[in-house]
């Protein structure tokens, strides 16, 4: 696993480094490019090692067949990993899709059944990129995919697919129509109202917009954060969480944060509290965002004034 890069970085000495891109008009763009070192990130564990399609197929076969690397992980470190911890709830997808029956979480993996199989996967989901491993580990087989653009639909249908011709052959069915039942899926949520709006449309907040709700904010899980005016415009921050810096928008009533780091897909609302002490909540404006955004989850209380201002809370 020699290209598996993890910490600060130089991307020129790795060389052939993949960038994340996203459908821009008619034509797939890069975005959020490299710099000439990629650096070290408090979220790197969850979602920034970055590794190459051989390294991640290495990485698959030892955690297949223990034999091959018998010092690395221990017959009990390796069951407490796999073994169901937190029970999650089964979508009608996965019922009908997989046949499935049980679903939950492991130390850092999904665990399931498939077509009466032992299931164990995971997804890795940042901006314009998208990655997918599952593993059948009574058979000792393996599916990885890696994608450096927007392909969270073709994640889903392509790993359905090449799954299902090992667990259930006589079900198999092309990847396109796993990702043609999905469009009709969405489309029908579309025509109940149930999709992330557009928002081409917001404008973006000024620098005194929002005053009585400027200030330095801390959240129990996050820590502080902060509402303040920026170079252009107003700007919610996230101190230890270079990710989450924004831009406030502000769209038909509602302020809208938009991440400079982030896809459009994880845009989130902010919801001022009207309490005698202002406070913030965020919540993801597209209803099938990915459960790991857990914005609902934020409150921030307010702790103070914006940096260099000495102002009465109005």
């Amino acid at each position: 696993m020699a290209r598996c890069q993890v910490g600060a970085w130089s991307v020129k000495r790795v060389g052939n480094v993949a960038q994340p891109h996203a459908w821009r008009g008619e034509r797939n763009e890069v975005v959020k490019a490299d710099g000439a070192i990629s650096p070290d990130l408090p979220s790197m564990a969850a979602g920034g090692i970055r590794c190459s399609l051989r390294d991640m197929t290495r990485w698959m076969q030892v955690l297949l067949d223990p034999a091959l690397a018998p010092d690395w992980l221990g017959s009990e470190q390796r069951r407490a990993l796999w073994t169901l911890h937190m029970p999650m709830p089964l979508s009608e997808r996965q019922r009908r899709w997989d046949n499935a029956h049980f679903y939950g979480y492991g130390y850092g993996w999904r665990v399931s059944d498939m077509d009466g199989q032992w299931k164990v996967a995971h997804t890795g989901t940042l901006s314009g990129m998208y990655s997918s491993l599952a593993l059948l580990p009574d058979r000792k087989l393996g599916v990885v995919m890696l994608i450096n653009g927007e392909g969270e639909d073709a994640r889903t249908a392509l790993m359905q697919a090449m799954l299902k011709r090992f667990t259930a052959p006589d079900e198999a069915r092309p990847a396109m129509a796993y990702l043609d039942e999905l469009k009709t899926g969405q489309a029908t949520r579309a025509a109940t109202g149930h999709q992330r709006p557009a928002t081409s449309d917001a404008r973006q907040a000024s620098a005194s917009d929002l005053p009585r709700w400027q200030g330095r904010y801390s959240d129990p899980w996050l820590g502080p954060a902060s509402l303040c005016p920026g170079r252009d415009g107003l700007r919610f921050s996230v101190d230890k969480s270079p990710r989450l810096q924004a831009t406030v928008l502000h769209r038909q009533g509602r302020w809208l944060l938009r991440w400079d780091t982030l896809g459009d897909e994880a845009q989130a609302w902010l919801q001022p509290g009207e309490d005698p002490s202002p406070t913030l909540d965020l919540r993801a404006i597209d209803p099938d965002i990915d459960f790991s955004y857990d914005f609902q989850d934020l409150h921030f209380t307010r702790t103070g004034d914006c940096a260099g201002r000495d102002r009465q809370r109005r």
